[in-house]
């Protein structure tokens, strides 16, 4: 089983790539299987393998941290 992970999108870049950050930490990422325009600085994505799978909401995105680092509060 693969585990996706969430990170917010920091940079978009209209290549093919971003750059996403997760606890401090940015990586580029590649967009292939999002359009440019799907995604903005600021929006949360699953990221798995270097590949941004999908966008995600706000809300969602930090209910799956929550969860993922034991339940503490999150925020933006």
């Amino acid at each position: 089983m693969c585990v996706g992970n969430i990170a917010k999108v920091i940079e978009v870049h209209h290549d093919g790539r971003a750059v996403v950050e997760d606890h401090g930490n940015r990586q580029e990422v590649l967009e292939m299987t999002l359009q440019d325009d799907d995604i903005t600085p600021g929006d949360w994505v699953v990221i798995q393998s270097g590949f941004a799978l999908e966008r995600i909401s706000e809300a969602e995105a930090l209910e799956a941290l929550r969860i993922r680092d034991g339940g503490e509060e999150l925020t933006t």
